[in-house]
């Protein structure tokens, strides 16, 4: 609520001194859509006050969802990874304007690929914002790519929150497509794809630690 309450007041935590967090006003009005949660007084330090509503409104959004931390009834964090898009491309009426799938990868070069594979990952965290952890590189088989995932040891932190936390997967040639869709055009050999770590802290205490365990891309 204080984050959200400091980007509507177009300050940082740099210029409030102190907070208050004040019950929420009622109108009598009743909103299906969501509703105010809290208000967060900020105490700047240039001696002024500023009020700032929270509120949870619409679908995904409203009161007990977790498309925003301060309206989660239970909010976790977790890292973005996840297995190929398989939804079929096209760019005319199908089926003769959708792609059709590529060749499975050949045995030998398969057998070449190299997976990416981190099974132990500690990042202190010393400052908000945004972190990009470089993991290093993976091998796809004629450039098909099967899954990612990653996991944290706390989903429920206490002395750091982040959000927008992924796996990144990007081809080391710049005129290769995107990866992650099954109808991506094959490469001939064995692919290099950059993998990093991206996420945004939002709240760090001295000492903070993101556990990460079991990186895989392949």
């Amino acid at each position: 609520m204080v984050t959200r309450a400091q980007g509507q007041a177009g300050v940082t935590a740099a210029d409030v001194v102190s907070i208050d967090i004040l019950p929420p006003t009622h109108d009598g009005v009743v909103r299906l859509g969501g509703g105010m949660i809290s208000r967060v007084r900020l105490h700047l330090s240039n001696g002024t006050n500023r009020i700032e509503e929270i509120w949870c409104i619409g679908v995904g959004g409203g009161i007990g969802h977790g498309a925003d931390d301060a309206c989660d009834y239970d909010p976790t964090i977790g890292i973005g990874a996840g297995d190929v898009d398989r939804d079929v491309p096209c760019s005319g009426e199908p089926p003769a304007g959708c792609a059709t799938l590529p060749p499975t990868p050949r045995p030998e070069i398969r057998a070449k690929a190299t997976p990416r594979r981190v099974p132990v990952l500690d990042i202190p965290l010393d400052h908000l914002g945004r972190y990009e952890i470089e993991l290093g590189v993976a091998g796809l088989p004629d450039g098909a790519f099967t899954r990612s995932s990653a996991s944290v040891v706390e989903t429920r932190p206490e002395s750091f929150w982040i959000r927008d936390a992924q796996l990144v997967i990007e081809p080391v040639d710049p005129t290769r497509p995107e990866v992650g869709s099954t109808y991506r055009d094959p490469f001939d050999g064995v692919e290099p794809v950059r993998v990093t770590l991206v996420c945004d802290v939002t709240e760090v205490s001295p000492g903070a630690v993101l556990q990460v365990r079991d990186i895989v891309v392949e």
